[in-house]
């Protein structure tokens, strides 16, 4: 018997929106600013420093780059890019298509919608506020919101446990292994998207759906198990 969905948590860079063009220029103005250095990251390498937070980017920038660091050095990148894009996180980002119809269908049928990234929760809200989003979210969860992040269960569980939801009656939508193991932490289904940033295969990762656009995203949640 098909499960009543409660909830669907999403992910936000490389799932609802594509922002690796504002994230590499960000990156690119911080190791500039910070190294002295002509800004070295592409669009396509930033996708794939892009899913385990901010720190992780950074570090992984470092090494991409090849560029020795120490504690006050990396602090000061991750200062400096902080700041610059919290003062401007869309400039070129844009919204994945099928993203407002898909949100629109699930609030219109009652079902919760929260939001569980890896992106600090501040940077997060303004993202989802450029797009005048932000009233669909019962919940925005962000990478500094809880102790741990993706793929620990901690944040996406704190999402779900926001809109009142139960974690298997509820489903993560995502586009990385961050994402994927945050759910199969949770003990929640997932969804993973094929147009977003991963560094490995996500068709090798066993999510519950994979999708190619939105307009599956119905017959991936009755995958998943649930009534649609």
């Amino acid at each position: 018997m098909a499960l009543s969905l409660e909830a669907v948590v999403f992910d936000l860079d490389g799932t609802l929106v594509h922002s690796s063009p504002d994230i590499a220029h960000h990156m690119n103005v911080a190791f500039s600013s910070c190294l002295k250095i002509d800004g070295p990251f592409s669009e396509d390498n930033v996708e794939m420093l892009i899913g385990g937070g901010l720190k992780d980017v950074i570090s992984r920038g470092f090494e991409k780059i090849g560029h020795p660091t120490d504690d006050v050095l990396f602090n000061e990148v991750l200062t400096t890019y902080r700041q610059i894009y919290l003062d401007a996180p869309v400039i070129k980002t844009t919204l994945y298509e099928g993203v407002l119809k898909t949100l629109s269908d699930l609030q219109n049928r009652g079902i919760a919608i929260g939001l569980c990234t890896n992106k600090t929760e501040a940077t997060a809200r303004k993202v989802l506020e450029h797009f005048d989003l932000t009233s669909f979210f019962g919940a925005i969860v962000g990478g500094d919101t809880m102790p741990t992040r993706k793929p620990e269960p901690e944040s996406l569980l704190h999402a779900i446990d926001r809109v009142k939801a139960k974690p298997h009656q509820a489903v993560m939508v995502g586009d990385s292994k961050a994402d994927f193991g945050a759910a199969r932490n949770a003990k929640t289904p997932i969804i993973l998207v094929d147009w977003g940033y991963s560094a490995v295969d996500i068709t090798s990762l066993g999510a519950d759906a994979l999708i190619s656009h939105y307009d599956h995203f119905n017959p991936a949640l009755a995958k998943c198990g649930f009534a649609v």
